[in-house]
C-alpha cells in the first residue's frame, strides 16, 4: 500500500526558510516551464509539476511529500525515466539542482542522469547523483541555450517509485555559499542523524575457522542475483524481479574463496533456497523469465539432477525441506489477493519431493511469509493479517503441525513495532529464533533479531535486537513501519554465530556484536544472498499426523473447537453466566485483483465498509456455552474463522480480532477467551465435552453467506423504523431508507459514516455504532481488547433497539420489534459494520470498484448555483453531505433544500428556490441521474438484486 504510512517525522521546506540567512540564489527558471514526465505515479500527488512548486518535503516527512514531489510508477520506471521542461521562449540555462526525493526512503532518489538539450542527440551533461537531501548542482556547458531541457535518469538506487522533491533551473551559476547542506542519506533510512552502525572489527580468525571446518563447515550456499525491492514485505514474490546470478556453492580455504556455480540464471531471478538434512540437495525458488511464475526446483549440490517439483500459472516459493523429506512451501495456487493491494497471496502448503500431493496448511486470507521449521519439528512462518485491525503492523511468528494442525501464536500478534518478523529460523539447542524485523512497507530486509518468547509472546524483553544502530521502535507505540535496515537471511550456526547477508555481503558475526568476518562481497553488481552452511545437519522429529486416517461423510468439511471456559480473559469485565453463545465467523477472501488507483476509504477496492472491516464477513453460526463456560463444537475446516462471545441479547462481549483455522477432522482445545498465553488448563472435566460437538446453530436469515448490510440489515429497518425516518425531513436527519447512495445505501451512510458530513472521506466518529476503523494511523486500536470495547454493547444504537426506543412518555416505539431482527443489527455491528457481503464487483475499474456517479452532476449543479444561490452560498457552494442519492435522487438534499415545502421540499433554504418539481433547473439536475439509473438497470451493482460479477475481472495469480 503506497502512501499510507502514519509520518515519522517533518522536514517540509519552503525555499525561502531551507536559504535563509544566505546568499540570494539566481531566479528559479523551473516554476515558468511546463513540466512533463514520460511516468507519474498520480498526476496530482506525485506529477511532474511537482518539482516547480517550491515546496521541499524533506527526509522522513512522509504525509507531506504527496502533492510536493514527483515520481514514477515504481514498476514501469523505476530504472529510469525522463522529466522534460518546456519554456515559450529560448532562454540561457547554466545550472540544474536536483533535490533528492526522501520523504519515504532515501532509495527513491535517482543516481544516473544525462542532461538534453532542445533536440540534440548527445547529451550536455551526464554524471551520478548521490542518495541524501539537499541541492545537487548539475553544471551545463557555458553558453547554453534551449528552450526544452529534458533529464534523462538513467539508474535509480532501488526504491519503489524514484522522484525529485524539487528541480531548480538557473540561467546563471549559483553562488554555493548560497547553497543549503547537502545531507547524505543511508539506505533503509531516511534518519538524517541515525546512530552509526557500531563498529565490529574484522576478526580473520572467523573465517579461518570456517576454512578450518572448526564451525562444522568450510561449504555455502548462496544465491547471487539483484537486490530484490518491492513495495512491500508480501510482494517480493511479484515485484522487483531482476534477471542475473544463479546459485552457487562457495568453498572457503584459508588461501581463498572457490566460487561455483552450479545453476545458472541469466535471465531469470531466484529467489531463496533450503538445504536439505543430509547436505546433498538445494532447494530453491526460481523464476526463471519475468513472464513466469516462481516454482520449486532442486538440484544435487555437486549441480547435477536439476529437476522441478512444482508446475502452474502461480508462484511457488520460499520453499524448505520438512522433517519426513516432503517441502513446505507458500503457494498462490488459489485466486485471493490481498485487500489493500493488488499482490496473490502465497499460503504455507506442502508437497511430496515428487511433486505430488499437494495440500493446502494455512488458512489465511492474506499472506504467509518464509516458513522453516523448528527443532522439535513443528513449522514456523510468518502471517499478516487484520481482523478489524489496521493493516501495517502484524505481520506476526505462528507455528503449526507439518500435517496442518496445532496452529499457535509463537510471538508478536499484537506488536505494533517492528511491523514484521520473517525469516524465523530455530537457534539450536534453545527455544529462541533469529530473525527479521523491518516495516510492512518495503523490502524484506531491515534488523536482525533473537526471539524469546519464553519472556512473553508479545514482550519488549522478550526481543533482543543485534542491530541496535536500527530502530525498532516499542512493541505498544506507532505502527512499526519506521523500521528500515540492510540485513536479510539470517542463518544461525550454533549459539555463538550466525551468518546474514548485508546488502548482498555476507558476513559472519557472534550474537554479542563483538566479532565478525566478511565472508563474501557481492560481484557484478549483484550481491550474494541466502547463505547456508553445506553440511549434514540434525534432522528434527518427524511429527505423527493428529488427523484421522480415514474420513466418511461430511467430516471432511469440519473440524471440532472444545472450548473449556469461555470465562477465562473475559473476566471481571464479564461475569459468570453471561455468555450465552459462541459465534463463528469467516473472513471472506478478496477473490478480485483490481487496480490499487481505484481504491477508496483507506486501501479499500473493492469497497467492503466505509473503513471499518476490510473483509466480507460470513457467519456460519453460533454454538451454546454450558453453564461452567464450556462448549464443543464444529466448525468450517480450512479457512480462516473467528469467534465472538455473546450475551443473551445476542450482543458480543468480546470477538478474537485474529483468526485461527484447522484442518479437515482436527480437534482443537481452547482454554477460554483472551486468555494469557501462560495459563494451563484446569483439571475440571467441562460440561460440554461429555457428549458429541454440536452442530453449529445456523443463523435465522439463512446458510452461511457473505453479510449484507442490504439483505440482512435493510429489510429489519424497513419494517420497523423507516415509516418514521426517512422522506425529507426525517428525525435528527437520520433517514434509514434502503435507497442506494454512490457507494453504499442511504440509512448505511446515517448510522456508520462519521457525523461530520462535511468533512473529509476518513470520518470514523459515528454518533450511533462505534466500529474499529481500519484506517492507517489507527493502530494502536489494535491493543483496545477490553470487552464490550466495540460493536453492539458501545453503541447508541444497541442501546436504542435494547430500550425499544422510547418516546416522550416512555413508550417504546420498537415494541413490536422481535428479537431475530435485534440479533441481525447486533451482528452487523459487531462483525464491524460490513456493508457488502462479496468481494466481487460488476464496476471493477470504478473508485472502490463500487462508485456509481452522475457525469453531469456536479458541472450541473455548480451552474444552478452560480445563477441562483449565490446569495446565501457564495461562490455557488453548496453543502452537501459526503454521500450521494442515486436511485430517488429527488431526496438528496440538494434537490429538497431549495424546492418549496408544499411541492414536498424540506424548506431547509428558508425560501424557495424552485416553486416546485417542473421549474427547469431541478428538471436538469435530475436527468443528470437517468443514466445512471439506466446503467444500474442493465448492470446492478452487487447490492442489488440481479447483481453479476464484471466478466473484465482479473484473477491471475501469477
Amino acid at each position: 500500500m503506497m502512501n499510507r504510512f502514519a509520518p515519522v517525522g517533518l522536514c517540509l521546506l519552503a525555499l525561502a526558510t531551507v536559504l535563509r540567512a544566505a546568499p540570494k540564489l539566481p531566479e528559479n527558471l523551473a516554476p515558468k516551464a511546463t513540466v512533463t514526465a514520460n511516468s507519474e505515479y498520480h498526476p496530482k500527488n506525485y506529477g511532474a509539476r511537482n518539482v516547480a512548486d517550491g515546496k521541499i518535503p524533506g527526509p522522513g516527512s512522509q504525509a507531506q511529500d504527496v502533492g510536493a514531489a514527483w515520481c514514477v510508477k515504481g514498476d514501469t520506471n523505476r530504472n529510469g525515466a525522463e522529466l522534460a521542461f518546456t519554456w515559450p521562449v529560448e532562454i540561457p540555462l547554466a545550472e540544474i539542482h536536483y533535490w533528492g526525493r526522501v520523504g519515504w526512503y532515501a532509495e527513491e532518489c535517482w543516481k544516473g542522469y544525462e542532461v538534453y538539450l532542445d533536440a540534440a542527440s548527445a547529451p550536455a551533461a551526464r554524471g551520478e547523483l548521490k542518495m541524501g537531501f539537499g541541492p545537487q548542482p548539475i553544471k551545463l556547458p557555458v553558453g547554453s541555450k534551449a528552450r526544452t531541457l529534458r533529464i534523462k535518469f538513467t539508474s535509480s538506487y532501488g526504491g519503489f517509485n524514484p522522484g525529485a522533491a524539487e528541480v531548480q533551473i538557473f540561467s546563471q551559476p549559483a553562488d554555493p555559499a548560497a547553497l543549503a547542506k547537502f545531507i547524505p542519506l543511508h539506505a533503509g533510512t531516511t534518519d538524517a542523524v541515525a546512530a552509526p552502525p557500531p563498529v565490529i572489527p574484522e576478526t580473520p580468525e572467523l573465517k579461518a575457522m570456517i576454512a578450518a571446518g572448526r564451525l562444522g563447515f568450510d561449504k555455502l550456499v548462496l544465491i547471487h542475483r539483484r537486490a530484490i525491492n518491492p513495495t512491500h514485505v508480501y510482494t517480493q514474490h511479484n515485484e522487483g524481479f531482476g534477471p542475473g546470478g544463479g546459485l552457487y556453492v562457495l568453498s572457503i580455504k584459508a588461501e581463498g574463496n572457490d566460487l561455483k556455480q552450479i545453476v545458472d540464471s541469466p535471465t531469470g531471478q531466484i529467489l531463496d533456497c533450503d538445504v536439505s538434512y543430509d547436505g546433498r540437495e538445494i532447494l530453491f525458488s526460481w523464476r526463471k523469465t519475468p513472464e513466469l511464475p516462481y516454482h520449486l526446483y532442486v538440484v544435487n549440490a555437486d549441480g547435477t539432477e536439476l529437476r522441478q517439483i512444482t508446475e502452474g500459472p502461480h508462484h511457488n516459493y520460499n520453499g524448505c525441506w520438512l522433517p519426513d523429506g516432503a517441502i513446505c512451501f507458500l503457494s498462490t495456487r488459489d485466486a485471493q489477493f490481498a485487500y489493500c493491494w493488488t499482490s496473490p497471496v502465497g499460503v504455507v502448503c506442502r508437497i511430496e519431493r515428487d511433486g505430488h500431493g499437494f495440500r493446502r496448511l494455512s488458512g489465511n486470507y492474506l499472506n504467509d511469509f518464509t516458513p522453516a521449521i523448528l527443532d522439535n519439528g513443528r513449522i514456523i512462518y510468518g502471517r499478516w493479517e487484520y481482523v478489524d485491525r489496521p493493516a501495517i503492523p502484524i505481520q506476526s511468528l505462528w507455528t503449526l503441525n507439518p500435517d496442518g494442525t496445532q496452529l499457535s501464536v509463537f510471538f508478536g500478534n499484537r506488536v505494533l513495532s517492528p511491523a514484521t518478523f520473517i525469516e524465523p529460523r530455530s537457534i539450536p539447542g534453545t527455544t529462541k529464533v533469529l530473525c527479521t524485523m523491518t516495516a510492512h512497507n518495503g523490502p524484506c530486509r531491515g534488523a536482525i533479531g533473537i526471539l524469546d518468547p519464553a519472556l512473553g509472546v508479545n514482550a519488549q524483553e522478550a526481543i533482543v535486537n543485534l542491530t541496535p544502530e536500527i530502530n525498532i521502535g516499542q512493541v505498544d507505540k506507532g505502527s512499526g513501519n519506521h523500521v528500515r535496515g540492510p540485513f536479510e537471511n539470517p542463518y544461525p550456526i550454533d549459539q555463538e554465530f550466525f551468518l546474514v547477508s548485508r546488502q548482498g555481503t555476507v558476513i559472519l558475526r557472534d550474537y554479542a556484536g563483538k566479532q565478525q568476518a566478511t565472508v563474501i562481497a557481492g560481484q557484478g553488481g549483484l550481491g550474494f544472498y541466502s547463505p547456508q552452511p553445506l553440511r549434514v545437519r540434525q534432522r528434527p522429529p518427524v511429527l505423527a499426523s493428529q488427523l484421522p486416517e480415514r474420513m466418511g461423510g461430511d467430516q471432511e468439511q469440519w473440524a471440532t473447537v472444545v472450548l473449556q471456559d469461555v470465562y477465562r480473559g473475559l473476566e471481571p469485565h464479564v461475569q459468570r453466566g453471561q455468555v450465552k453463545q459462541v459465534r463463528v465467523v469467516q473472513e471472506m477472501k478478496k477473490a478480485v485483483r483490481a487496480d490499487v488507483g481505484r481504491r477508496a476509504f483507506g486501501f479499500q477496492f473493492p469497497v467492503i465498509s466505509c473503513g471499518a472491516t476490510y473483509a466480507c464477513k460470513k457467519v456460519w453460526g453460533h454454538a451454546a456455552v454450558a453453564e461452567d463456560g464450556s462448549a464443543c463444537f464444529r466448525v468450517p475446516a480450512g479457512v480462516p474463522i473467528y469467534f465472538e462471545a455473546l450475551d443473551e441479547h445476542g450482543m458480543a462481549l468480546q470477538r478474537m480480532r485474529s483468526f485461527t483455522h484447522l484442518m479437515p477432522g482436527e480437534v482443537q482445545g481452547c482454554i477460554g477467551c483472551h486468555e494469557p498465553r501462560e495459563q494451563t488448563s484446569p483439571p475440571i472435566r467441562p460440561a460440554a465435552t461429555a457428549g458429541q460437538a454440536m452442530a453449529l446453530e445456523v443463523p435465522e436469515w439463512g446458510g452461511p453467506t457473505g453479510f449484507c448490510y442490504a439483505t440482512h440489515v435493510q429489510p429489519v429497518l424497513d419494517k420497523y423504523c423507516v415509516k418514521c425516518h426517512s422522506g425529507p425531513t426525517p428525525p435528527n436527519k437520520v433517514d434509514l431508507s434502503g435507497d442506494k447512495t454512490d457507494f453504499f445505501n442511504v440509512s448505511y451512510e446515517s448510522l456508520a459514516r462519521g457525523r461530520k458530513r462535511l468533512g473529509r472521506e476518513g470520518e470514523w466518529d459515528s454518533p450511533y455504532v462505534s466500529w474499529i476503523p481500519s484506517y492507517n494511523g489507527m493502530e494502536q486500536n489494535i491493543l483496545q481488547i477490553t470487552p464490550r470495547a466495540w460493536g453492539s454493547p458501545a453503541s447508541k444504537l444497541g442501546q436504542v433497539l435494547l430500550s425499544g426506543h422510547p418516546d416522550k412518555e416512555g413508550k417504546p416505539r420498537l415494541a413490536g420489534m422481535d428479537d431475530a431482527a435485534k440479533r441481525r443489527v447486533y451482528a452487523w455491528m459487531d462483525l464491524n459494520v460490513p456493508y457488502y457481503g462479496t468481494s466481487e464487483t460488476a464496476y471493477p475499474n470504478n473508485r472502490g470498484c463500487r462508485h456509481i456517479y452522475p457525469q453531469a452532476l456536479d458541472k450541473t449543479l455548480a451552474d444552478v448555483a452560480k445563477r441562483r444561490c449565490e446569495g446565501c452560498h457564495a461562490g455557488g457552494n453548496l453543502p452537501r453531505p459526503v454521500w450521494t442519492r442515486i436511485t430517488n435522487p429527488r431526496l438528496n438534499s440538494f434537490l429538497t433544500a431549495p424546492l418549496a415545502k408544499d411541492a414536498g421540499g424540506s424548506g431547509a433554504c428558508g425560501q424557495a428556490v424552485f416553486k416546485d418539481v417542473s421549474d427547469a433547473d431541478y428538471q436538469a439536475i435530475l436527468k443528470t441521474f437517468e443514466p445512471v439509473a439506466q446503467m444500474l438497470a442493465d448492470n446492478p451493482r452487487m447490492d442489488m438484486p440481479g447483481a453479476k460479477p464484471s466478466p473484465a475481472i482479473n484473477r491471475s495469480c501469477q
